[in-house]
């Protein structure tokens, strides 16, 4: 009776770990076991960790859908058990509890409507109440209402009128029987719906304990906000923390313990958004449909517990500031250094629950040519993945479609590249697992390239992605004919007035990708087309409205070359020759002086270096 095939690999008595496969008997849900005490050795093993949630060492989809249905030699699936390897034993995130905090700020209209919620939910919610209408003695009535969120929730400013004074009250008696609305109650509290401001309360207290426009600033914290029928609020926009009784059962879900990963991570040194302007790079805010993303005066921030991993803000990154740690772009990368695909290989990325539904309904039958790969999340994959492939052999690659798969935007970036460079047409296609099988049986798969990439360096996704375009590029005969710019958001061009620039280098500062430097040495400025982003801060912050964007991306030469696109004339001090400056810079400063009426045409101090200025002014002032 034929068993499962069991894909090992195993502690050896030498530095070097060995593969090995045998047939075993496994069930979902079982423990995942070879038995007689060989699991003490066992490093890695093919299998669904879905399957066997509890087993004792990683287990690798990869290896167990190649092993089955596709054509390795022991020697090929031994490199690729080393790389799982490798892959399982590099993901490092922080990984916690997040305690249950079941507060939440509950603003009613109406009093009754308010106190009935206490009474159904108080046992399960930790309730601060506050009317937004009307007065109760037992719920302050929040004045001027304003609502503010925080990293950790919301902050609620507000005032409670307070008309009696309890440091100066003696409860003597004597404002009780005067009001003739009778809104001045035995327990101190004046309910203003019924007040008519008469003040003979004020009149008839001896003690001055009355002020009917006394208030009292209040601040709440909360971590939610519930806003019942009737109640209005100026709410900050967009949170998903704002709830009504329509959708209670979303704020249970959040006040309960949960198991936070943070496997999305955020990266300042590449991003491309400037916190300190407010402005810049926002793919990844906009892509994202859970509201997890935020950016703000810190940078950009990833609510863990909002996130769902689609991979959306992944995979329009343009830098790799985000990164998903399950399986980063380096970890990529270095994957394929232990791995070889061989030239003309389809690959095929999917999540392990439609892999492993494939490999359910394909038992036994294999392919040529193939490569399966596992993927946490294939929609978080970018044109740098596809194109990294593509350059190392991949001749096809199909992403298999989820039920929740978000995006194909790279995908269709990567197809229109290669259509312009090879003439190609879908080598990079969404699939869905039930259509996979006729596809790999029926479609052959072309790899148009001579020599493949093997260079697995990697500084950040801009710079790997510019290598690869430029090593692609070579390789393609439309070279020697003009190529279109290719439509892209995320590549183009920034132009210059040179006439209008002056130097100020503000361009530069928030260009972190480096698409924008300056060269100090000749005084130019120097701009490479193929890092930047778009990201409009250059043109943003330069004063002089210099800088305009021209989007596309180019696959000439000129396009990966970095070009002087200002020089400027150095301004040398008439003392000691030192270079301090720019002369248009100079020109600038003594117009807006001349504008004001406080520049002296015969005056020469700002010819000087700061040093000899300060010289010659002392100088001056002794004569």
């Amino acid at each position: 009776m034929k068993n499962y095939s069991g894909y090992l690999l195993c502690q050896g008595k030498g530095a070097d770990p060995i593969f090995s496969s045998i047939s075993i008997p496994v069930h979902p849900g079982t423990a995942f076991s070879y038995g007689q005490g060989a699991d003490k050795d066992v490093l890695l093993a093919g299998g669904f960790p879905s399957a066997h949630p509890d087993s004792l060492f990683p287990l690798s989809p990869t290896l167990q859908l190649n092993g089955d249905l596709a054509d390795y030699s022991e020697t090929n699936m031994a490199a690729l058990a080393r790389a799982e390897l490798t892959r399982s034993n590099s993901q490092t995130y922080r990984s916690y509890i997040l305690d249950p905090d079941p507060r939440v700020a509950v603003l009613g209209a109406d009093a009754d409507a308010l106190h009935t919620f206490i009474d159904t939910y108080g046992g399960v919610l930790q309730i601060d109440p506050l009317l937004v209408q009307g007065y109760h003695p037992e719920t302050a009535t929040a004045e001027e209402l304003q609502i503010t969120e925080t990293q950790d929730g919301f902050q609620l400013r507000f005032m409670v009128k307070q008309a009696v004074d309890l440091t100066r009250c003696t409860y003597c008696g004597d404002c009780g029987p005067v009001c003739p609305e009778q809104c001045l109650s035995e327990h101190l509290f004046l309910d203003f719906s019924r007040c008519t401001l008469c003040k003979e309360c004020v009149a008839s207290c001896s003690h001055g304990a009355i002020d009917l426009h006394a208030v009292e600033n209040r601040e709440l914290l909360s971590p939610a906000i519930l806003l019942l029928e009737g109640a209005k609020a100026n709410l900050p926009q967009g949170s998903d923390k704002i709830y009504s009784e329509n959708n209670l059962s979303k704020l249970f879900q959040s006040i309960y313990s949960t198991q936070i990963e943070e496997a999305i991570t955020w990266d300042q040194t590449f991003c491309q958004y400037s916190a300190q302007r407010g402005t810049g790079c926002t793919a990844c805010l906009n892509a994202c449909p859970y509201n997890a993303v935020k950016q703000d005066r810190d940078g950009v921030q990833i609510d863990h517990l909002a996130c769902l991993e689609c991979g959306a803000c992944l995979a329009v990154c343009p830098t790799g500031a985000l990164q998903h740690k399950r399986f980063d772009d380096i970890r990529f990368i270095e994957y394929f250094r232990t791995f070889t695909l061989p030239p003309g290989t389809t690959v095929v990325l999917g999540s392990e629950q439609d892999l492993h539904r494939y490999w359910w309904h394909t038992a036994q039958q294999r392919h040529n040519n193939v490569f399966f790969l596992e993927h946490p999340q294939p929609d978080s994959l970018n044109a740098l993945h596809y194109l990294f492939l593509f350059a190392m052999g991949a001749g096809r690659i199909f992403t298999l479609e989820s039920e929740n798969s978000k995006t194909a935007q790279p995908g269709e970036l990567v197809n229109t590249i290669l259509q312009a460079l090879f003439h190609t047409d879908d080598t990079v296609r969404s699939i869905k697992p039930e259509q996979l099988n006729d596809a790999l049986t029926t479609e052959k798969a072309s790899q148009p390239l001579t020599s493949f990439y093997h260079d697995f360096s990697f500084t950040n996704r801009r710079e790997k992605l510019i290598d690869l375009l430029n090593f692609l590029r070579l390789q393609s005969d439309a070279q020697s004919s003009p190529l279109s710019p290719v439509a892209s958001n995320d590549f183009g061009e920034i132009l210059c007035d040179e006439g209008k620039c002056t130097h100020c280098s503000a361009c530069v500062a928030d260009c972190r990708i480096e698409a924008m430097t300056a060269d100090s040495s000749t005084f130019s400025l120097i701009h490479y087309p193929a890092l930047c982003v778009q990201c409009g801060i250059c043109i943003a912050v330069c004063p002089e409205d210099a800088l305009t964007a021209q989007p596309g991306l180019s696959l000439q030469a000129f396009f990966f070359e970095r070009k002087a696109v200002a020089q400027a004339e150095p301004l040398k001090c008439q003392e000691c020759g030192k270079i301090f400056g720019t002369r248009k810079s100079l020109e600038k400063v003594i117009a807006i002086l001349s504008a004001k009426n406080m520049w002296d045409s015969h005056d020469d101090l700002l010819k000087y270096c700061d040093k000899c200025r300060v010289v010659n002014l002392f100088e001056r002032h002794e004569r």
